[in-house]
């Protein structure tokens, strides 16, 4: 569901230039890109056992999903962020996707939107984009970035849901190329590893047969 705003984010990070306005991108909801894994942890109320790694391999890739708590007393929260994802390379924060929750965005337009995070980021670099002709294509409503950290802001209109992408530059592209060399590792080295995997079965399953040969020769009686 998340995978437009990450592929939007990477893409566009090529070719954006890096704004002189001094913007204040890198912190969103109490974390900030370059956080450590605890330090996200436990700002968000977390446990160790919320963290999901993605990747083990040539560098460590990690993952946190945290929801607000929509319930305080007998109150509800009108909070529109549905769910934020982090994502973590080699223990540090790297990528922040904030998705907002569909009914508290219903019938707002690019322009309310832009003039939400406008008014908090300054004037959108990039225009938004016109939507593609196919229902999955994602549209860029707003762009705004400094030196070390690119936020985007889009719309996935089949189903409708607004997004927001932080990430640090530098550090996703890196997470970007080991996520593609962990690939093709693993792809390399899938035939020694099916070969194994099959060495492994087939002696299971002699070991089973031969216990149960062993039985019966000691129950069996003409």
């Amino acid at each position: 569901m998340l995978q437009f705003f990450l592929l939007t984010t990477v893409c566009t990070a090529l070719v954006l230039p890096a704004t002189s306005a001094e913007l204040v991108l890198a912190n969103y909801r109490g974390v900030t890109l370059g956080d450590s894994v605890q330090v996200v942890v436990t700002r968000l109320q977390m446990t160790p056992s919320d963290v999901k790694v993605l990747y083990e391999r040539p560098t460590l890739v990690q993952e946190i999903t945290w929801r607000p708590n929509r319930f305080r007393g007998t109150s509800v929260e009108t909070d529109p962020l549905a769910a934020m994802v982090l994502t973590f390379n080699l223990g540090r924060l790297a990528r922040i996707v904030a998705v907002y929750d569909r009914e508290r965005t219903q019938g707002l337009t690019n322009a309310d939107l832009l003039e939400a995070f406008s008014a908090i980021y300054g004037l959108s670099m990039l225009p938004a984009t016109s939507i593609g002709t196919m229902a999955t294509d994602p549209e860029t409503i707003g762009s705004w970035s400094d030196p070390d950290t690119l936020m985007l802001l889009s719309r996935e209109r089949a189903p409708s849901r607004i997004g927001l992408t932080i990430t640090s530059i530098a550090a996703d592209l890196a997470m970007q190329k080991a996520i593609v060399d962990g690939g093709l590792l693993d792809v390399s080295e899938a035939p020694a590893k099916d070969v194994a995997r099959r060495a492994l079965e087939s002696t299971a399953l002699a070991a089973r047969d031969e216990k149960i040969r062993q039985d019966n020769k000691a129950a069996f009686k003409p």
